[in-house]
């Protein structure tokens, strides 16, 4: 079990806030490195409290006046909503203390004391799950009292960009379910649906092995969010999420090619409303972003990663082609016929967006037709790599490379195997 706290960058000012209202204000001298080792070490302390599954010594770390209650309230409640979460790492690395006299001023008003703020990133870790530590962004205020110091406020440099992460844990008592490759994590509100998604999951990891192989972490942690506000502080979008069943998150590829911070958060509502045949396929095309996030570049074409997972979710559905593109072949019917694979553009929302999603499924399987499931997968390799260099031409040298054909040559081949298929 692992806690600490890593003192780096003792000197690396982290907020500097820039706009001064009035001559003289702006960014001051900071804190005495001193002070900042001791709230270092209280942060230590503070993560062996939880490791160690010991309450009275995390709630000792805690300032008892009545400005930090509302602080202390919430960090007493995670320490409980935390006790059947199987933490194999918490600890907190100081990226840097804040040296903005704007955020310390007032903070230290409140309190009615000297402060630290310390920007650091939580790290931890899920048991069996995370290959390593993950790595989150929390600024931390503590407060002076007497000889020591206590933990205050985590919001002081909101206003000024130090917003900290909110993890599950901060939105009720978590319930954690183990399976043989699963670890599912929801509240009390979803306890009967833990089995259910756990079962999802342990159902599809076979197709998705099949394609990927077996180079992936396939202990895989599911989050189960009670309301739209956990769901996009979990996934660090903000973006609507009612219309989605679920989404593959990742945090970091390390240069080794471990994935941190790898999780499947789930909406249980709206995977509830899809048939079964839905709900596998939505379940394996993310389980597929999963397997295949090591090898994924950023900057490649949004129709061939969002192809790529629609390929693995649709094997063995035993659906008709016309079936899983269903608005696709209406509007191929109606003669709307697609004149290019689909931008990145369109997989932003939009009426358009279940047709984006089907041309690039059959794309991938226009691909699988002609060099088999392997070169498929070969050809999403050869892109992502290229897509590093320059993404512009990255389809056209896997396209080459693979099937021994240029982009317009592929397109108007896979125009008319769309038609062939769907009308």
């Amino acid at each position: 079990m692992l806690a600490a706290v890593v003192l780096a960058g003792l000197s690396i000012l982290l907020v500097q806030h820039r706009q001064a209202t009035r001559s003289g204000e702006g960014t001051a001298a900071g804190p005495d490195s001193t002070d900042v080792a001791a709230v270092l070490a209280v942060l230590h302390r503070h993560a062996d409290a939880l490791i160690a599954r010991d309450p009275r010594a995390w709630a000792a770390d805690l300032d008892g006046s009545a400005a930090a209650a509302g602080f202390a309230g919430r960090q007493r409640q995670v320490f409980a909503n935390l006790a059947q979460a199987p933490l194999d790492a918490w600890r907190y690395v100081l990226v840097a203390p804040v040296t903005d006299s704007s955020v310390l001023a007032p903070a230290a008003a409140r309190l009615g004391g000297q402060v630290v703020i310390v920007h650091v990133e939580l790290q931890y870790g899920l048991a069996k799950v995370d290959p390593a530590p993950t790595g989150k962004q929390l600024w931390l205020t503590s407060v002076r009292r007497g000889g020591g110091w206590k933990l205050a406020a985590d919001d002081d440099a909101a206003a000024v960009g130090g917003a900290s992460w909110r993890g599950p844990w901060d939105f009720g008592q978590l319930l954690a379910r183990r399976g043989p490759h699963t670890l599912v994590l929801a509240h009390p509100a979803h306890r009967q649906d833990e089995a259910v998604f756990a079962d999802l999951i342990e159902t599809s990891l076979p197709v998705v092995t099949r394609v990927w192989g077996r180079n992936w972490n396939d202990q895989v942690a599911v989050l189960i969010p009670d309301t739209p506000q956990e769901f996009a502080a979990v996934t660090g979008d903000d973006a609507d999420s009612h219309d989605l069943a679920a989404v593959a998150v990742a945090d970091q590829v390390r240069p080794d090619g471990i994935v941190l911070g790898a999780r499947i958060v789930v909406n249980p509502a709206n995977l509830a409303r899809l048939d079964a045949a839905g709900r596998r396929l939505v379940v394996t095309h993310e389980l597929s972003h999963i397997a295949s996030r090591a090898v994924t570049s950023d900057q490649m074409p949004t129709w061939l990663i969002e192809g790529m997972a629609d390929y693995v979710g649709n094997l063995d559905s035993h659906l008709s082609v016309s079936a899983v593109a269903a608005e696709l072949a209406t509007d191929v019917r109606a003669g709307k016929e697609p004149p290019a694979l689909p931008s990145d553009a369109a997989f932003t929302s939009g009426s358009g967006l279940p047709q984006a999603y089907e041309m690039s499924w059959l794309a991938c399987r226009l691909i699988a037709d002609r060099v088999g499931q392997d070169g498929l997968v070969r050809f999403y390799r050869v892109v992502a790599q290229a897509a590093g260099a320059d993404p512009a031409t990255a389809a056209a040298i896997g396209l080459r490379q693979v099937l021994h054909t240029d982009v317009a040559a592929f397109t108007a081949a896979w125009r008319s195997y769309l038609i062939g298929q769907l009308r």
